[in-house]
């Protein structure tokens, strides 16, 4: 049966330094009187009430908690004897105080009312305490057992008593021999456990990790800014505990951030089943690559969209810093379309690039038709040389971080068009997308299997990153090697990330997740259209003049707008005649519009396109208006100030940094400007295969198309010889 025990006056506590007496109780604390005949104020936060124990303790200071109660009663019992030795050698009193004065205290000549030397007092106390332990008969079995060399006390033992108490107060006493193996971190002053909980929260990832022994300093200035200074820390202890906390948060700021997002972290993971979830990021490539014409090395970014629960990598796209919105578009474009790639050779082996399958339905871009409601099946096979699918997927959910590309409203707008949820992450939360960030990982193989690697972070850097006889890729090269590593490795590689219940030791690749996941979802093929990139543009709503369509300076035209033109107003758009025209910024040449009627699109060219060799973009456009920005306008114009004016820009384009900088600007514009040739060149080609073709089944003459794929594919064979010897092609000239 329990009690509740309460602090009154007159009551006996335990504090650091010895037993003190409750004088009164006030409203924030008690005031007492200490061992040295001094009052004191305690606060009640300070203090925890209990019961007379086998010790005779009724209160305890928590200065002393929770390490007082974790020893063992003989060590108390102990300590609290030391205790009594030299409190009757300082002050007369056993117990310290003469309130608590037991029958006949104070003896001579302890204390300081008989005017004795501190040395004779330490010299007869040890005598008397060896007559003592010379009548104990359990001292004197353990003398006689050897357990104890001498029944004695000497001198120098007590001395050391009193030098104890006075420098640690009742921790001094405690004999450390003995309490060796038995403490726990929770010894420690849970004032001091406090302070280092609040130093330890901040390293959460945001800031540099400091050593143990800064950490260490970090507690006790705080502990001595709070005005805590009778804090014991066991030396030993207080060590082990800082190493276990350090050890706890991990060695780098990306372990601190792992261990705080833990604490948010679900329970479960993500319910998903169906193989359209998916997750998309963009990560700095650990490496370089070269631009072919400039020989000028450059950073590259790669976009990643995995499908979350097959771990199937269904898109990746190699662009140039920074990535932007339009280009996570087209990630999801290429995440809908079944790519192919084809290994053939017995003695030389080739790999092809990634092809897009075209239509499911009719159209097949190697000579290989897909006839309808028979989309194109992975290959779960363990061999290498043939024909590698990456399946196509339906997008259901969208998982990505809260970078601005992918909160831009073009690219809600598109999520929203095919009734995709975008689900972005927690702040500051990048676990919420783990799978990606884990796929991250994965790419290192790929990235160290060719030059250029300069690894993750400066500890992995080394002297050199170029070797002379070990020439850099481009970014076109990087991106199909990236490609094969994802068809030839990634996809037929067991994933620690696919286990099931009952079959936990089983190993699986990405793609026959993929396979077992289909009888339950049904076919998730997109389907397919030759102009399916241009959902993917972002819209500009625009009014037909009659030179054309005028979009940020430009002029575009083209037969479709003679037909256009005769529309009434609201067509498109409720309240006006303005008309969606689509966009790409990577080649200004060109406007596209989908017919309200026939739905098939349309493209409009500048006016002025002939006159440009190079390719025209938003970098050379917005250069061009700085130029302008900078004299001031168009109506400020004469000879004179236009040869200023190319006097100082010429000088200024000859400055190293700004060089640097245009050649950037110009290396990554161009290799936008390819990308979107054969993106656009891709669907015209379609588009020209579906109007001309006389059968159920489309084929694209490709190079890809040999004898020795006949003979894999014998239902292309015959297509083959009908198509002749007709190259892959040339997306350039089809633009």
């Amino acid at each position: 049966m329990s009690h509740e025990v309460f602090i009154a006056k007159g009551m006996r506590l335990l504090m650091p330094n010895g037993p003190v007496l409750v004088l009164g109780i006030e409203r924030y604390g008690i005031r007492v009187k200490t061992v040295v005949g001094e009052e004191e104020e305690v606060r009640w936060d300070q203090l925890e009430a209990r019961g007379t124990d086998e010790t005779g303790v009724q209160g305890v200071h928590l200065a002393l908690e929770p390490w007082w109660s974790g020893l063992p009663t003989a060590v108390r019992l102990e300590a609290l004897a030391r205790l009594e030795v030299v409190l009757e050698i300082l002050t007369g009193y056993r117990d310290g105080l003469p309130d608590f004065a037991r029958p006949g205290e104070p003896f001579h000549p302890f204390g300081d009312g008989y005017g004795v030397s501190l040395t004779v007092r330490i010299r007869r106390m040890a005598r008397q305490l060896s007559v003592e332990r010379g009548t104990d008969r359990i001292i004197m079995r353990r003398v006689q057992a050897g357990e104890l060399i001498s029944e004695s006390v000497s001198e120098s033992t007590v001395r050391l008593w009193v030098k104890a108490w006075q420098r640690e107060g009742l921790r001094g006493l405690v004999d450390g021999r003995k309490t060796k193996g038995v403490q726990g971190f929770d010894a420690l002053d849970p004032r001091f456990l406090r302070v280092a909980d609040e130093i330890f929260s901040r390293y959460d990832g945001d800031v540099s990790l400091d050593n143990q022994k800064e950490v260490e300093r970090q507690i006790r200035v705080q502990l001595k800014l709070q005005g805590i200074t009778d804090v014991h820390l066991p030396q030993r202890l207080l060590q082990e505990y800082l190493s276990a906390r350090m050890r706890a948060i991990g060695n780098t700021t990306r372990q601190n951030r792992g261990k705080e997002l833990r604490k948010s972290s679900g329970r479960r993971s993500y319910p998903a089943i169906h193989p359209g979830h998916l997750a998309v990021d963009v990560t700095r490539w650990d490496g370089f690559v070269i631009d072919p014409l400039t020989g000028r090395v450059y950073s590259v970014e790669v976009i990643t969209v995995i499908s979350v629960p097959t771990r199937v990598i269904v898109a990746l796209r190699v662009v140039p810093r920074s990535a932007t919105s339009f280009e996570a578009s087209l990630s999801l474009y290429d995440a809908m379309r079944p790519m192919s790639m084809l290994v053939t050779g017995d003695d030389e082996v080739t790999i092809d690039s990634f092809r897009w399958c075209g239509l499911p339905v009719s159209l097949d871009f190697d000579g290989r038709p897909l006839y309808a409601h028979r989309p194109p099946k992975p290959n779960t096979g363990r061999a290498i040389r043939g024909e590698h699918i990456k399946p196509a997927v339906c997008m259901m959910s969208l998982r990505a971080d809260n970078g601005g590309i992918f909160l831009s409203a073009d690219l809600r707008a598109l999520l929203t068009d095919f009734g995709t949820d975008l689900l972005p992450s927690r702040g500051s939360r990048p676990i919420d997308n783990s799978h990606v960030e884990r796929w991250h990982e994965s790419l290192q193989r790929a990235c160290q299997q060719i030059p250029g690697f300069k690894g993750r972070r400066v500890t992995e850097r080394g002297r050199t990153v170029m070797i002379a006889d070990k020439p850099l890729l481009t970014a076109q090269e990087l991106e199909e090697h990236l490609h094969r590593f994802i068809a030839l490795d990634y996809h037929r590689s067991p994933h620690d990330g696919i286990r099931l219940p009952g079959m936990e030791a089983g190993h699986f690749t990405p793609l026959e997740r993929f396979d077992m996941l289909l009888p339950a979802v049904g076919n998730i093929v997109v389907p397919q259209r030759p102009d399916l990139i241009y959902q993917f543009l972002p819209k500009r709503w625009l009014k037909i003049g009659h030179a054309g369509v005028e979009y940020r300076g430009l002029t575009y035209d083209g037969e479709i707008l003679d037909e256009l033109r005769q529309l009434r107003p609201g067509t498109f758009r409720a309240g006006d005649d303005r008309m969606p025209f689509l966009y790409d910024h990577r080649q200004r040449q060109h406007l596209w519009i989908r017919h309200p009627f026939t739905d098939r699109v349309q493209q409009l060219e500048w006016r002025e396109s002939h006159l440009v060799h190079a390719p025209l973009t938003d970098v050379v456009i917005d250069e061009a208006r700085r130029l302008l920005r900078e004299r001031g306008g168009n109506n400020v114009l004469s000879k004179r100030k236009v040869m200023l004016e190319l006097i100082d820009e010429l000088t200024q384009l000859t400055a190293a940094s700004d060089m640097d900088e245009w050649r950037a600007k110009l290396t990554a514009a161009r290799l936008r400007h390819e990308k979107a040739l054969v993106d656009h060149a891709e669907a015209a080609a379609a588009t020209r295969a579906l109007e001309e073709s006389r059968h159920g089944v489309l084929r694209f003459p490709s190079p890809r198309l040999s004898n020795a794929h006949s003979d894999h594919h014998p239902e292309a064979a015959e297509p083959a010889q009908e198509t002749g010897e007709e190259s892959w092609p040339n997306y350039r000239e089809m633009v």
